[in-house]
């Protein structure tokens, strides 16, 4: 089976010009891992600017306007749904403040163009949390159906609450009352992402683009699944591209510090470095000194594996083993080693049971 190789195929993500050299073979390829990656309308966005869409053989443009056209009116979608939620949480004295692809789309950033959301999410205060999910669940938003054992894990241990689903038109929404684990206790000042938000001229309200990069970092280094990585990361490119002054880095690193995340930046910086190699990266790890150790080579390699499409065409040697990394240093990030333990043992258990006996009853 013909492959993309890992290095050629990061050199178009970060150039996304170099497709001209691309033969037909390689399209098909290469449009099947960005598919995986949900990159296709991505790519149609970095090309259409540059005119490079028409020199393109008619399939390539045929696929990649789908993906853009699907893009557009998900992201439509996404804009009305947020657009609800905000009235319907209103009506509580509640602001929702939109994070990750539903904020790019609703404060139209430059990384918004064919961006794909596979949920909603949207952040309360923690003692607006309970009023907030009656509300919706007043007005045909539902909460998954989960057993008693995760229900008190999502309300006890984590940052949201169990996924909500839109009753008629499928929406899921993921509603939080911080950006990450409180029990892991690395959950950052909450306060402080709040004091740094915007509102659109719907009056949808958003984080500031420093407080973005901090909560995308945060999402991407702190947890152990990374299978959107990529997108990720080119989220975070387009934030510090679009936004690159002294004022936003003196915002980030406010946030990064005060929250104790410095290791978590540094490594993210040098991740960018290595997949985009963008003179606004290059001058923040010059200006700060970052020198990677042993320990921070290390996960720079399983991070920069694991965040690649899984793909069977994408030549990714040892993914598995940095995929594996990233999902334990993810998991010993969410709790303290006990609770981990005990909550490892416990979803074992379900899935055994589960595997034996079928659907396990709620208990």
């Amino acid at each position: 089976m013909k492959q993309l190789e890992l290095e050629r195929f990061i050199a178009i993500i970060a150039a996304p010009k170099q497709v001209q050299q691309l033969r037909a073979s390689d399209w098909e390829i290469l449009l099947w891992v960005l598919d995986t990656a949900r990159l296709e309308a991505w790519l149609n966005a970095q090309l259409e600017p540059i005119g490079l869409m028409d020199s393109l053989p008619a399939t390539v443009q045929t696929r990649l306007d789908s993906a853009m056209i699907y893009a557009e009116r998900q992201q439509q979608q996404i804009r009305y749904e947020c657009e609800i939620i905000s009235s319907l949480l209103s009506e509580k004295r509640i602001t929702p403040l939109f994070l990750k692809g539903a904020a790019y789309v609703i404060s139209a950033e430059f990384n918004s163009a064919g961006r794909i959301c596979s949920d909603i999410d949207a952040l309360v205060k923690r003692d607006e949390l309970d009023v907030a999910e009656r509300q919706l669940k007043m007005n045909m938003w539902l909460s998954q159906d989960v057993d008693d054992y995760d229900d008190k894990y999502y309300r006890e241990y984590a940052h949201e609450i169990p996924p909500m689903m839109q009753a008629e038109r499928g929406t899921v929404l993921d509603l939080h009352h911080n950006l990450f684990l409180p029990v892991s206790g690395r959950a950052p000042k909450i306060e402080q992402f709040w004091a740094t938000t915007t509102t659109n001229d719907k009056g949808l309200s958003t984080l500031k683009p420093a407080a973005a990069l901090v909560h995308s970092m945060i999402h991407l280094l702190m947890n152990e699944e990374v299978t959107y990585g990529l997108r990720d990361c080119l989220d975070m490119q387009s934030i510090i591209d679009t936004h690159n002054s002294d004022s936003f880095w003196l915002e980030v690193s406010t946030l990064v510090v005060d929250n104790d995340f410095t290791y978590e930046y540094q490594l993210l910086l040098l991740l960018l470095d290595s997949l985009f190699g963008r003179e606004t990266v290059k001058q923040q790890i010059l200006a700060q000194q970052i020198n990677a150790d042993t320990k921070t080579r290390f996960w720079l390699w399983c991070y920069r594996k694991a965040v690649m499409p899984a793909h069977p065409q994408l030549c990714n040697p040892y993914a598995g083993v940095a995929r594996a990394a990233v999902y334990c240093r993810g998991h010993s990030q969410k709790m303290p080693l006990a609770t981990l333990l005990k909550h490892s043992t416990v979803k074992l258990y379900k899935a055994a049971r589960k595997a034996l006996v079928g659907e396990a009853d709620k208990e």
